[in-house]
């Protein structure tokens, strides 16, 4: 077998097997160091479907939260319409009761006086607004990750004012909206709960792409460490043996 004085093949081919190992270990060290898999070009496929599904997971958290808050708005407007129902029901009271012939001038004043108290109550209910938007009104709400709209929210808001027959027509309106109200909020919790569950789906699917298998990356980094320490014994021998050329010389 040829000898060369001036390179040492085993020497060189050690020191390379020593870069690989040094580089498989800094790999597992930053992986195992921020709990990330796809460091240093690991699985780049995997990195970019990963990212993608955990900001879908993000946004369907956000899409349940907008209809938490959605529920939110809509169980006040259902407060202020059920105020309203109690409202309207004392006017056609009032309203039965003033059409009396028992009743004189200063009782129907009253009974008038009362009716105009209900009513600007009734309207400052009505133009209640949460977050500087009118609760008896209809809202659009982001209830998916492509930001899709949900309509909810009443329609067509009361105005109470005095007489049977006005009544009569917007208590129609208060059970009209009572309804919408109702509807909406069973279809924003079920928005919610599908959000919630895609979210946690979608951010499970994400982890096992993305999160580093520490049992995997700590075997990888321990065989990496004695590939090294390995390697670099190897270089010390290899340079030995070529040192055993000078011995020719003597």
């Amino acid at each position: 077998m040829t000898t060369f004085s001036n390179f040492s093949i085993g020497a060189q081919s050690a020191i390379d097997s020593s870069f690989k190992a040094r580089r498989s270990m800094t790999g597992a060290i930053s992986r195992l160091s921020t709990g990330e898999r796809t460091l240093h070009g690991n699985d780049p496929a995997g990195a970019s479907v990963g990212d993608s599904m955990r900001t879908q997971s993000r946004s369907a958290t956000i899409a349940a939260r907008n209809a938490e808050n959605g529920i939110s708005f809509l169980v006040a407007a259902e407060s202020a319409l059920m105020e309203l129902a109690i409202l309207n029901t004392r006017l056609r009271e009032l309203a039965v009761q003033k059409t009396s012939g028992l009743l004189g001038t200063a009782e129907q004043a009253a009974i008038t006086s009362e009716e105009n108290a209900i009513v600007i109550a009734a309207n400052e209910i009505a133009d209640t607004e949460l977050n500087n938007v009118d609760i008896l009104s209809e809202v659009s709400i982001a209830i998916s990750t492509p930001g899709q709209l949900a309509y909810v929210g009443v329609t067509n808001k009361p105005v109470l004012t005095s007489g049977v027959a006005n009544v009569d027509t917007q208590m129609a309106v208060i059970q009209k909206g009572l309804g919408e109200v109702g509807a909406g909020i069973n279809a924003l919790k079920g928005y919610q709960s599908n959000m919630y569950s895609y979210a946690s789906n979608a951010d499970a699917a994400a982890s096992r792409i993305l999160d580093v298998d520490f049992a995997k990356e700590s075997s990888i980094l321990a065989q990496s460490s004695i590939l090294n320490q390995s390697a670099l014994a190897m270089v010390s021998q290899a340079n030995k043996a070529q040192a055993n050329i000078l011995s020719l010389l003597d």
